[in-house]
């Protein structure tokens, strides 16, 4: 349980030291130097681990406070920095939370990290070492920032105009482009460079967007399920039947989950059809299609926002959702439907002048 207060830099240590202690195999040992004690600047402490043949490995220390990934990202690449070469001591990040996204930065820094959460993960190739526990998901002492999440149609629009617009581009410029209301777009601008998503310049404008770490940040607070009015049906024929309706309606729709992802990144036979539109009652009437609480092939979706009606493509002879509201919704959505979204990912990063502008 952590403390009800944000911890000092010197209890993190200490609860961090204790966590690593108890998720240790029982015959490893475990030695703390504190370097501030010793007036050392260079890093906060050092944790020796020695296994049970006696081979030792070192981690080098830094403590920080801060919730955000911008600044924990530069609180680990210092430490790289300053370990490059340095008799073979790997780098970690102690902090009172961790975020899923700072997790994930950290990962690909191949930094090591343990908070007071629970959040841990310990590295090593010689000795052989590898722990990793999921602590909070949550940061248990939120700070005061004007934006901590991504849900609403606000934000959601914000958050497609970010994702498939391609930098640099001014706040306003954006919000103009992409009818986004700028207060809007600046708080979700500012919670992504928080999240270290975002990189701006020096007037604010936006330099760079890190477009799947956006997907993935959005889908933690996005939910196709939740986010979005659902009714199922079943369309008794099959899904083949339900397909070739589509090209005779006269009412707007865009096709997103797995029927949309396999026009782009075929991975496995389509199950149920997801449809967004405007009006469940007249598509289902449109479409001869019975509701079914059972069994659905079908599911009809009227939208948190008409942004997933924008930037739709024609593929195959369906209009589909953009590739990046079909991701988000992947990730979110139910069976093996999140596994699917990596296939999607994978097309959007080698197609990247096909859906973004």
């Amino acid at each position: 349980m952590p403390p009800i207060k944000r911890p000092s830099e010197r209890q993190i240590l200490r609860v961090c030291e204790d966590l690593i202690k108890e998720m240790l195999p029982t015959d490893w040992t475990f030695n703390v130097v504190n370097e501030k004690a010793a007036r050392s600047r260079r890093v906060d402490a050092r944790f020796t681990l020695t296994s049970p043949d006696r081979q030792t490995v070192t981690y080098a220390i830094e403590v920080t406070r801060s919730a955000t990934t911008k600044s924990v990202l530069e609180a680990a690449e210092q430490l790289n920095a300053l370990l490059d070469g340095s008799n073979g001591e790997l780098p970690l990040i102690a902090s009172n939370y961790l975020s899923v996204r700072t997790k994930e930065v950290l990962k690909q820094l191949s930094v090591n990290f343990v908070d007071t959460t629970g959040n841990l993960r310990l590295s090593a190739s010689r000795p052989g070492l590898f722990i990793e526990v999921q602590g909070a998901t949550k940061d248990p002492w939120p700070d005061d920032s004007p934006l901590r999440s991504l849900r609403g149609r606000g934000a959601g629009r914000a958050v497609r105009a970010l994702v498939d617009t391609t930098p640099p581009y001014g706040v306003r410029e954006l919000s103009a482009r992409m009818n986004v209301a700028a207060a809007t777009l600046s708080r979700v601008i500012e919670l992504f460079e928080r999240d270290a998503i975002i990189t701006r310049d020096s007037r604010g404008g936006v330099t760079g967007v890190d477009w799947e770490g956006a997907l993935k940040r959005w889908s933690q607070d996005y939910e196709l399920l939740n986010s979005n009015t659902i009714t199922s049906y079943l369309e008794p024929r099959g899904i083949e039947q339900l397909v070739n309706k589509l090209g005779s309606v006269s009412w707007r729709y865009a096709a997103t989950s797995s029927m949309a992802a396999q026009r782009f990144a075929p991975v496995a036979p389509v199950r149920t059809v997801v449809l967004y539109v405007d009006d469940t009652f007249i598509a289902s009437e449109t479409l001869g299609v019975r509701p079914a609480e059972a069994g659905p092939n079908l599911l009809l979706v009227e939208p948190f926002d008409d942004v997933v009606f924008e930037r739709t493509m024609n593929r195959d002879g369906v209009v589909v959702a953009s590739p990046s509201q079909v991701a988000v919704d992947l990730m979110t959505g139910p069976g093996r439907e999140p596994a699917e979204s990596e296939a999607m990912l994978n097309w959007m990063r080698e197609n990247l002048d096909a859906w973004r502008s």
